[in-house]
């Protein structure tokens, strides 16, 4: 029994190390022109099972029209995976995790909105300081390294949230510089 216990903390240790490491090493990207349809697309078919699990509706509403953005197609998914996992951790329940791709003047908007508990204004006002965390097993890097990477795409990152009503994030991107 204390085995198991000293390998799952060990396991929680590791986690944090991991999060940790990819909070600093981000600033170092490897962007492509991307289409964040795409992106979205791709990252719905990994997560759709584990949301399946969970009673948790994936819902994209995705903009046929985007210009495409400069990505680093591996760092961009971490922040679907953390938001993703935010979102499922608001909603035990199952719920509806609704993924929105828009163009917003010369920027692309990509909203993730869930249905979940919400967060109240202290929650909303601490959620991308590091190691803060509402989770007595959460590292609280998740959102600090979602807002970190986002910034480092020349983006921005905003959030609406009401308790009982859920969250949503959005995250706006420079659209690519099109070739004349």
């Amino acid at each position: 029994q204390r085995l198991t216990l000293l390998e799952q903390e060990c396991g929680h240790l590791e986690r944090i190390l991991n999060d940790f490491l990819q909070f600093v090493r981000v600033g170092r990207l490897e962007q492509q022109p991307a289409d964040l349809n795409e992106a979205v697309r791709e990252f719905i078919e990994f997560y759709r099972p584990q949301a399946a699990e969970r009673r948790i509706d994936v819902s994209p509403h995705l903009d046929a029209n985007l210009p495409p953005v400069l990505l680093d197609g591996r760092l961009f998914r971490q922040v679907l995976i953390n938001l993703a996992q935010n979102a499922q951790q608001a909603m035990p329940d199952g719920g509806v995790l609704t993924m929105l791709t828009r163009r917003q003047g010369d920027r692309v908007a990509l909203d993730v909105i869930d249905t979940g508990r919400g967060m109240d204004e202290k929650t909303k006002s601490k959620m991308f300081e590091a190691f803060y965390s509402t989770k007595s097993n959460g590292s609280g890097l998740g959102l600090p390294t979602v807002r970190r990477i986002v910034e480092a795409h020349g983006g921005t990152i905003a959030c609406a949230s009401e308790v009982g009503r859920g969250t949503q994030f959005t995250i706006t991107l420079p659209a690519a510089q099109q070739p004349a």
